[in-house]
């Protein structure tokens, strides 16, 4: 698969629009680290948008930080799970990595083809249409016999979309992941500087959480290896949905 950089030149938010105009421009005068930078400081601002996180991973990208832009494109895959031209990169950017990496599972991908506020909505859509139903029972006594089924039906689809939504959020906080920021992050047998090396994690390396320790962190490669590795030496990637309307 051919990789082509999709820029995304709408603005990220109505308010730091003119940063976001000008990380554009830097990016396409080639200053991709300034481009990163920028981006970087307008999320640090608390915008939030697919565009800002995908055009800071290809800033971080083309200026060599691979462990970075996987972490942007996480985030904005979080925000718009569907979007191709999110996917295509993050495919990518992925198969640069060298070395242990987790890999999603079946379930993982199956969950991330709606982000949070989706299946919110799913849920909420339900609900409502089983209060539609109810009342219609309710004011047309004749429409009880017809409206049963999908009354039922709707009751059904409430519940099970809310415990799902439920098992959504605590599998994705229960399940996260870093990705390595530093070329050669020493995993290390125990949380000390001083300890031995249990294994290597290369730039870009995705690590499943298990524990945390102060400066440190517990992680997996995805196989029977675990050791840990410092905070400093890695990009976490929240759950973070756009801003309610």
């Amino acid at each position: 698969m051919l990789f082509a950089l999709q820029f995304v030149s709408a603005s990220a938010a109505e308010n730091p629009a003119t940063e976001f105009d000008a990380a554009n421009k830097l990016f396409a005068q080639n200053k991709f680290a300034d481009a990163a930078a920028a981006y970087e400081k307008l999320t640090q601002a608390g915008s939030v948008s697919p565009a800002l996180y995908f055009n800071l991973g290809n800033a971080y990208f083309k200026s060599g930080q691979i462990g970075r832009a996987i972490a942007a494109y996480r985030q904005a895959e979080n925000l718009a799970p569907r979007d191709p031209d999110v996917r295509a990169n993050l495919h990518f950017a992925r198969n640069q990595v060298q070395g242990p990496t987790v890999h999603a599972g079946l379930i993982e991908r199956s969950l991330a083809t709606l982000n949070l506020n989706e299946w919110a909505g799913l849920g909420a859509l339900a609900l409502w249409l089983t209060f539609a139903l109810l009342a219609a029972k309710q004011l047309k006594p004749q429409l009880a016999g017809p409206l049963k089924t999908w009354t039922l039906l709707s009751v059904v689809a409430t519940v099970g979309l809310g415990a799902l939504l439920t098992g959504v959020a605590q599998f994705k906080l229960g399940n996260q992941t870093v990705v390595i920021t530093a070329h050669d992050a020493s995993v290390r047998t125990s949380p000390f500087d001083e300890s031995p090396n249990a294994f290597t994690a290369n730039d870009g390396a995705e690590l499943r959480v298990l524990d945390r320790k102060d400066s440190w962190l517990q992680v997996s490669d995805g196989g029977r290896r675990t050791g840990w590795v410092r905070r400093d030496a890695v990009a976490a990637v929240s759950l973070r949905e756009h801003p309610a309307d």
